[in-house]
């Protein structure tokens, strides 16, 4: 790409991300008075902990999707390494570009013998399922909550249907792989570090495919414990959160320039949200989700840094 596209293509993304933050911040004013006031007790002190540490998890989830992953590209490391070394370089995320995590993780992994070409593929690979899985879910979230008038009349996604609509796109990725390797020999290489990315094995992508739709469903998981614990909406079905906030969640994470998709994110959740929870505590969510992820991230960084000095 030419230097003049990609500055182009920067300047677009930094308007995109300006444009969404500017539109969480006019709504959170607008309707601040709409919010329903959060109390203060031992229950919210407790949901506060409970998210801090589900974002934990979501760090020890990735950690452990990246181990299965170099294990196929035959350089294993061990868990305890893998998990120290993603829980460091995850803060990453909330540096310009949002790509400092991965070349976080790439930097330490080297200093302990993986190649960063190695990493570049695992990295490509987790990608590629992040995205696979999350327009499936996002693909839900179009289909039934299209017509925001009528969002409260539609059913709630089950498990069940959630669960055919992944299943078709949780593969891709592995298939996406073989075929790159086939038809595009440079581009893999180059990914690769001088050879053909290699495709995990089947059990390995079914694995990573679960633990990823399990770290959508915790993230789904704090959202509506935050929708009912802190701003009282009785009808806030877990499924059905999670997949709405999932997709909100998936526009952050491709906007490039968005640090952790900080702006874009919290505006989709505005978006997505307010049919199924009403636009106060669609506001609400987008900061209280958002402190809950910085200080899960933040405590994941704490530990991974205690583990490295004392291990």
């Amino acid at each position: 790409m030419k230097p003049s596209a990609q500055r182009l293509l920067k300047t677009l993304a930094y308007v995109v991300v300006a444009l969404a933050t500017g539109y969480f911040v006019l709504e959170l004013v607008r309707r601040f008075g709409e919010i329903p006031p959060i109390p203060w007790n031992l229950g919210t002190a407790a949901i506060a902990a409970v998210s801090c540490l589900a974002g934990v998890l979501i760090v020890l989830l990735i950690g452990l999707m990246w181990v299965l992953l170099l294990r196929d590209q035959g350089n294993p490391l061990p868990l305890f390494k893998a998990l120290q070394i993603v829980a460091i370089s995850q803060i990453g995320k909330y540096l310009p570009g949002n790509v400092g995590h991965f070349a976080g993780r790439a930097v330490l992994a080297q200093n302990v013998g993986v190649p960063l070409g190695v990493s570049a593929s695992t990295i490509l690979i987790e990608t590629a399922w992040t995205l696979a899985i999350g327009a499936g879910f996002a693909v839900a979230a179009l289909a039934l909550f299209v017509d925001a008038a009528t969002a409260r009349s539609l059913p709630s996604v089950g498990l069940a249907e959630l669960g055919l609509l992944t299943a078709g796109l949780m593969l891709l990725p592995w298939l996406g792989i073989s075929l790159v390797n086939r038809w595009m020999p440079r581009l893999s290489q180059r990914v690769g570090g001088g050879k053909p990315v290699t495709a995990p094995r089947l059990r390995t992508a079914l694995a990573v495919s679960g633990l990823m739709v399990l770290c959508f469903f915790v993230l789904g998981g704090v959202v509506t414990l935050h929708a009912r614990g802190l701003f009282g909406v009785a009808d806030a079905p877990w499924v059905t959160i999670t997949v709405l906030f999932t997709s909100a969640w998936l526009v952050g994470y491709v906007v490039p320039g968005a640090p952790g998709g900080l702006g874009v994110r919290e505006a989709m959740m505005v978006l997505v949200l307010t049919p199924a929870v009403g636009a106060g505590p669609a506001i609400g969510l987008g900061v209280t989700v958002r402190l809950a992820t910085l200080a899960g991230d933040g405590l994941a960084f704490v530990l991974g840094m205690w583990s490295k000095r004392h291990g």
